[in-house]
């Protein structure tokens, strides 16, 4: 995959701040865990780079909802 990781982090912090800030109650939450879950389980490479440079790794469904639509911007 070809993402410039820092500029997926900032999304991705924009988006968890967004659903932080609405109590996960947004359209397509759990779609968005859905999708994520998926994803993460196909491109292991990517979300172990992603998770190394954040330094921290992907453990709640808001973290993958917020890596999912985080996502959208490049697929």
């Amino acid at each position: 995959m070809n993402i410039n990781i820092d500029e997926f982090l900032k999304k991705f912090n924009e988006e968890y701040k967004f659903l932080y800030d609405h109590h996960d109650n947004v359209a397509g939450y759990s779609e968005a865990v859905d999708f994520g879950d998926e994803f993460i389980k196909k491109h292991k490479d990517f979300v172990t780079e992603f998770c190394r440079y954040r330094g921290d790794i992907l453990s709640s469904d808001r973290e993958v909802a917020a890596f999912a639509f985080a996502m959208e911007e490049y697929l």
